[in-house]
């Protein structure tokens, strides 16, 4: 049964053929040959950002700007959490001191609001869920306690930069070899129309937006919105770029945990994948290409360059020129973005003792796979 699973998988695009023997138990080495195969060396983590560099040199335009909480993902999440324990609810970091929370209250509330705002938060901090390894709590915003609040300053919160990234396309226009090899690269993660579109703006001379022209429909669809939901986490958003197939595979995507949304992905689930239908890249070596997925991991530095993948803590997708898309966390505080690498490593070495990384690049040629029947309404 779980071979036919396979099967259908791969026929929709979802895992390379070659993947297949590498699930099938095989007979001891003797019954085929005398010789083992050889060992490789897989490539050890990277340490150093100036290694990450971009076989391609675009002339780029970007533009910053700050992704923070809708209104309407502010008010689907106060009214829905009750109901769907997938939902998020809206929550403050509290810190029980007295005078610290009255300047949160004084930096949320409405102004004839601080003190009846600030005497709820300490009411509900005892209730407070913990903060593991700090005396801080989660105190769970209700609708009552939000009508006290300054919707923008409380949404300002949770604001995080995005890099909308445009290409001036000249240099692509006059360049074949260069508007080749970025058409090539592009090619197995949008769809024929998307490309024939690309190549006209190309023609034209015409700014292509990384947010709207250069990256597949799931990331599309999400760069700079949040879910309202726990659990679309940071391996979900790496994966389904990849191809959504993947990321809601049954065969991948295999635990689910409870008061979370289905899309997230476990470090063992993207560890699993990872072996099945990616290599690695040293990069170093080879220089990035756009698609290719850095994933991050606490190590324990150069000395023990083992792998545990169990010290899996972060993915994102590289664009081109040092940009990457991915999301922070699974939680819905966490938007989809566009950020630099060096943006990426210097948040993750916040929470790591050493973090190194390495680069996969997926062995299909073709995953122009369309989106799964799952609705997308979830994303605001």
């Amino acid at each position: 049964m779980w071979f036919n699973n396979l099967k259908q998988l791969i026929r929709l695009g979802g895992l390379p053929v070659i993947s297949v023997m590498t699930l099938i138990p095989l007979c001891p080495t003797t019954a085929f040959s005398t010789t083992p195969p050889a060992m490789k060396t897989a490539p050890g983590y990277q340490y150093d950002l100036n290694n990450f560099k971009s076989d391609l040199t675009l002339p780029l335009i970007v533009r910053d700007h700050t992704v923070a909480l809708t209104p309407k993902n502010m008010e689907t999440r106060l009214k829905k959490y009750r109901s769907d324990i997938r939902v998020e609810p809206l929550q403050l970091t509290v810190d029980g001191h007295e005078d610290k929370i009255m300047s949160l209250a004084s930096s949320v509330a409405r102004s004839d609001q601080k003190l009846a705002f600030a005497n709820f938060l300490k009411i509900n901090f005892t209730h407070g869920e913990e903060i593991p390894g700090t005396d801080l709590r989660l105190v769970t915003i209700d609708e009552k306690a939000f009508d006290m609040v300054n919707p923008e300053a409380f949404s300002s919160l949770f604001g995080k930069s995005h890099h909308e990234i445009l290409v001036n396309t000249a240099v692509l226009d006059k360049n074949p070899a260069a508007r080749e090899r970025f058409l090539s690269q592009l090619t197995p993660f949008l769809r024929a129309a998307e490309i024939i579109n690309i190549k006209r703006k190309i023609l034209n001379k015409s700014p292509l937006s990384m947010d709207k022209d250069l990256m597949p429909q799931f990331a599309r669809q999400r760069v700079g919105l949040h879910t309202i939901y726990k659990g679309p986490n940071c391996f979900h958003a790496a994966l389904s770029f990849q191809s959504p197939l993947i990321a809601s595979s049954n065969l991948i995507n295999v635990r689910q945990e409870p008061g979370y949304h289905h899309d997230m992905i476990n470090f063992d689930e993207l560890w699993r994948i990872l072996q099945l239908a990616f290599y690695e890249v040293d990069p170093s070596k080879s220089q990035m290409q756009y698609g290719d997925m850095i994933v991050f991991f606490e190590t324990k530095g150069a000395d023990d360059p083992l792998i545990d993948f169990k010290n899996l803590r972060h993915a994102a997708t590289y664009l081109t020129g040092g940009y990457v898309f991915a999301k922070g966390s699974k939680s819905a505080n966490s938007a989809y973005l566009v950020r630099t690498l060096g943006e990426e490593w210097e948040t993750w070495t916040k929470y790591t003792d050493k973090l190194g990384a390495k680069v996969y690049r997926r062995n299909l040629k073709n995953v122009s796979n369309p989106l799964p029947a799952d609705p997308v309404d979830w994303v605001y």
